[in-house]
């Protein structure tokens, strides 16, 4: 039996329009501004579906609307292998017609970034839900954007906006180099090209008192004894020596003597792992000796 002509639940435009306008204020009355960051991306692995090297560069301002009310959700902070690692969760809802207003395409996509001020914290997209509420009206007015705290992992950030742009200044992976004959004075952020190798890099710091000078976001490796100039302040300097940072200075053998750290313990986990694994079997895999 056919549903009743006279009540037109579902494709009612002008209570479709209506949903669409009180979701769209009662997000702007109890909602955040928030700035949303797309994600661009560089190199693409077609096999994996990954970019390794992506950009981040344009921020628009937008207002969401928080759902994880009772604070963040996830698996928050847990010891791992490989130290603390804090997987805060939020889940954030956009209202449609916001969206539609960014011209940033048919909806938002997961690997984007959202900063949120209230928390002066960067999260990541991970998944997109389209269907929520389920059709009420027979309308989908809002996304829910179920986002975690972003890792940082050597991503270029140029938002213009300094509270963001600073996490790829503390966290980039730095390399140091010690010029010579230099001439001029070189700027933090600008773009250094390598006058061999045409490798680039952005400058985080120029230390004239030991003439080092800091690089992140590089494409390469520069030549030895070539000449970097600077795309702004067009300074110029000759690569002479690479200079270990304090991050990776430990060799392996200062390492492996226990010299490198007060507090580590590398030689005696390795004394004590001795006496844990017997490598004088001659077959392992049966009692055949």
């Amino acid at each position: 039996m056919a549903t009743n002509s006279y009540f037109r639940t579902f494709d009612a435009k002008n209570e479709q329009e209506l949903l669409h306008s009180l979701t769209q204020e009662s997000i702007q009355i109890y909602g955040h501004d928030v700035s949303y960051i797309p994600r661009t991306l560089v190199n693409t692995d077609t096999v994996l579906g990954e970019d390794s090297i992506s950009e981040y560069k344009d921020a628009y301002s937008i207002e969401m609307f928080i759902k994880s009310v009772d604070g963040f959700e996830g698996e928050g902070d847990l010891i791992s292998k490989f130290g603390l690692e804090v997987r805060d969760q939020i889940v954030f809802s956009l209202a449609r017609r916001a969206w539609q207003g960014l011209d940033l395409g048919v909806r938002p996509k997961e690997g984007d970034l959202i900063y949120f001020p209230l928390t002066n914290k960067l999260f990541q997209i991970m998944f997109v839900e389209h269907e929520t509420p389920f059709y009420q009206n027979g309308a989908l007015p809002t996304f829910d954007l179920t986002c975690e705290l972003f890792t940082y992992s050597d991503e270029k950030l140029d938002t213009d906006i300094d509270a963001i742009d600073v996490i790829e200044q503390k966290q980039s992976f730095v390399r140091t180099f010690e010029l010579s004959s230099i001439s001029g004075t070189f700027s933090e952020g600008e773009t250094v090209t390598g006058g061999t190798s045409s490798i680039t890099g952005e400058v985080a710091r120029w230390d004239s008192a030991t003439s080092y000078l800091y690089l992140i976001n590089m494409t390469g490796t520069f030549s030895l004894n070539e000449i970097i100039t600077g795309a702004t302040s067009l300074a110029t300097g000759t690569y002479s020596t690479k200079v270990t940072t304090d991050e990776t200075a430990e060799t392996l053998s200062t390492i492996d003597a226990g010299t490198s750290d007060n507090v580590a313990s590398n030689k005696q986990f390795e004394i004590d792992a001795d006496s844990v694994f017997d490598f004088t079997e001659g077959n392992p895999f049966g009692d055949n000796p």
